[in-house]
């Protein structure tokens, strides 16, 4: 799946090379339900999920990362490189890189000529970076998601219950007024 490269500045590059099932839409990988922020649906981690398994034993890349890709897609009819490429980075997030943050260049993303039908339709991503992340950095990577995670769900929370109680959003530096008896 990888193999080493050399740049033409004499560093030396690593590169991944992936073939993956065609990723579902945006609108469909991505939900916004009523009253909710949006999150992956699940289709959308079943995909995420089938993309990791299929890049089991596939080291991250650390590092800028410059993206390339071609998609087969499975019928003529057209649609968004972009809304497909933004599904896939957040796909290949903790298993080809550590975050999607880390693309800074886009190379040669194109649509392949022709209808591959369901069964043809995939997705082939190249990816070069400058060195591996270890499974120590991955791992630390997953746990600060997780950590960013829950602040974002306990700030959420406490601004819910304080609209409910008092009819206005607090902003997480905001905090609840505490009463004073000086007098």
């Amino acid at each position: 799946m990888s193999a080493p490269i050399i740049s033409t500045g004499g560093q030396p590059l690593t590169e991944v090379r992936l073939v993956l099932p065609w990723p579902p839409s945006g609108n469909r990988y991505w939900r916004s339900d009523r009253g909710e922020s949006p999150h992956v649906s699940p289709e959308g981690k079943r995909y995420k999920a089938l993309v990791a398994q299929l890049c089991i034993g596939q080291r991250a890349l650390k590092g800028t990362v410059v993206f390339s890709a071609t998609l087969y897609p499975p019928t003529l009819q057209s649609c968004d490189p972009g809304n497909r490429l933004k599904v896939l980075e957040d796909s290949l997030e903790l298993v080809a890189y550590l975050n999607d943050n880390q693309v800074r260049r886009y190379r040669d993303v194109a649509f392949a000529d022709g209808s591959y039908g369901k069964k043809g339709a995939r997705v082939e991503p190249h990816l070069t970076g400058q060195e591996w992340a270890s499974r120590e950095e991955v791992e630390a990577e997953r746990r600060q998601r997780a950590e960013r995670a829950a602040k974002a769900r306990m700030t959420r929370n406490r601004n819910r219950a304080a609209k409910a109680r008092v009819g206005f959003r607090m902003s997480p530096s905001l905090r609840m007024p505490t009463r004073r008896d000086d007098e």
